[in-house]
């Protein structure tokens, strides 16, 4: 898959057991709900690799409802996101 596939793949609204992000094509991720939430972070994808807030992982698993990223170095933590819709991930 392209880093263009990859991108547009992550677009859209994902949850993790502990918060919701919205994964932006500006290049940001927002943390949900956004109207009480302020937390941001920078993202990209390059070379097959995800880079959130700067920091690369290699994306394990991707497809329309689950993304899997290890972080590279560091703690080697892995992170699960399942894919939600806006009303499930950042309500109103």
């Amino acid at each position: 898959m392209s880093d263009a596939e990859i991108k547009q793949k992550l677009l859209g609204y994902w949850s993790s057991p502990r918060h919701g992000y919205h994964i932006a094509a500006d290049g940001i991720i927002y943390m949900c709900p956004r109207k009480y939430a302020t937390t941001t972070n920078r993202w990209a994808v390059k070379d097959g690799r995800f880079y959130w807030g700067g920091g690369p992982h290699t994306i394990v698993t991707m497809n329309d409802k689950k993304f899997v990223y290890r972080q590279i170095g560091g703690e080697g933590r892995t992170a699960t996101l399942i894919r939600g819709t806006k009303e499930e991930v950042d309500p109103d």
